[in-house]
């Protein structure tokens, strides 16, 4: 039976999948940088805030939205929107002069673009995945986004020297293009669309499963947003080394122990996880040396790798056959709303009291979320045990 949960896993569409949103990654990931080019027209930290803000508004609009849809409809299509709007967007940057209306509603397209490709992307990865191994696929298929983390910057820095950003938005725009063509190989979903989903109830753990993923994502994306211009302003050499040394860690641990919630259950893998991920966040702020950067990073990433996977596999626990859609885009929608929310909130701060300051609230949000998800999350196994015995 391990053997078959292997191959399905493992199966050719399972794999062209995870590169197509690898390329879809490159591209989002290549925008890490976009602080220092919105520093560079004269923007503050809060215009950073603002910027990098902007898109995640998408993710707020897929909660009502593009749920219900992927569960009905072709998730390819949604796919190869999401690739080619976001290699038109990123196009479009090359026009980008100045701080302005058009600046914004880049943002916003790639926003969208986020929404619809990676809420595709990650549904039909549950949909491939064996039942009783999600927190594993999910971590192996989230080694495609990982990998970007570090891969996209390191290589935009040398674009950006090399030819300014402008040679790195041609490149950005080609990653997703080719993501597009890796998709003409995927297989129609179409297995609800002739059915009316059944609804999706919010039951107490579900509530505060998806708060508790909304407030990971605050202090996720504070350290995301503001670690490019920390870096910079504290002189701790190149930004790449916390997310090489970030990334590294998160993929190692992906790999070695993503499937450690499906072993031990995943409400007690999230806890311990989620307590050292923020320690991490706030540790930051003690950060004076690029050597403490990278260590820092190193678990960082380790509890990244941990946590997020099977947190997302939690969350899929407690949805029905024919609701992963809808499931899978309120995770990753409160997860990328919790992104905005923390790349807005938190600019203004970082402008009167600095980094440092940033990396402490982040780091309190964290702990924040962890308490929510002890109070008020149960193991469904637990729940469902009680049903039976009742």
């Amino acid at each position: 039976m391990g053997g078959k949960s292997d191959a399905k896993l493992l199966s050719p569409a399972f794999v062209r999948l995870t590169v197509a949103n690898f390329c879809f990654f490159l591209t989002f990931a290549s925008f890490f940088l976009l602080p220092l080019h919105v520093r560079a027209l004269g923007g503050t930290e809060r215009t950073v805030g603002f910027v990098m803000g902007t898109n995640g508004v998408a993710g707020l609009v897929s909660l009502f939205l593009l749920g219900p849809v992927l569960d009905r409809f072709d998730l390819r299509l949604f796919l190869r929107g999401g690739l080619a709007l976001m290699a038109s967007a990123t196009l479009g940057f090359l026009f980008i002069d100045r701080i302005g209306v058009a600046l914004f509603a880049l943002r916003v397209a790639q926003g969208f673009a986020f929404a619809a490709g990676y809420n595709a992307a990650s549904t039909l990865a549950v949909e491939l995945a064996p039942t009783g191994r999600r927190a594993a696929a999910l971590g192996l298929f989230g080694v495609s986004t990982l990998g970007t983390h570090a891969l996209a910057p390191a290589i935009g820095e040398g674009l950006v020297h090399l030819g300014g950003f402008r040679l790195l938005f041609l490149v950005a725009a080609a990653y997703s293009a080719v993501g597009l063509l890796l998709t003409i190989g995927l297989p129609p979903t179409v297995g609800h669309a002739a059915a009316r989903p059944a609804p999706l109830i919010l039951g107490e753990t579900l509530v505060a499963t998806i708060a508790t993923t909304a407030l990971m994502g605050f202090a996720f994306g504070t350290v995301i947003t503001f670690a490019p211009t920390f870096v910079h302003d504290a002189h701790l050499g190149s930004v790449s080394t916390f997310f090489l040394s970030y990334t590294a860690a998160a993929i190692g641990t992906r790999f070695g122990a993503a499937g450690i919630g499906d072993t031990l259950g995943h409400r007690r893998v999230v806890m311990p996880a989620l307590a050292v991920l923020g320690g991490a966040i706030a540790g930051l702020a003690t950060v004076h040396s690029a050597v403490t950067l990278a260590a820092v990073g190193v678990v960082f990433g380790t509890a990244q790798g941990i946590v997020y996977p099977t947190l997302n596999a939690f969350t899929i626990d407690q949805a029905a056959p024919g609701q992963f859609g809808r499931v899978q885009t309120l995770f990753n929608g409160c997860f990328n709303l919790g992104v905005t929310t923390g790349a807005f909130a938190l600019g203004a701060v970082a402008d009167a009291w600095g980094h440092r300051v940033v990396f402490l609230c982040a780091g309190a949000v964290a702990g924040l979320a962890l308490g929510l998800f002890i109070v008020g999350t149960r193991d469904p196994a637990l729940d469902r045990a009680g049903s039976a015995s009742g």
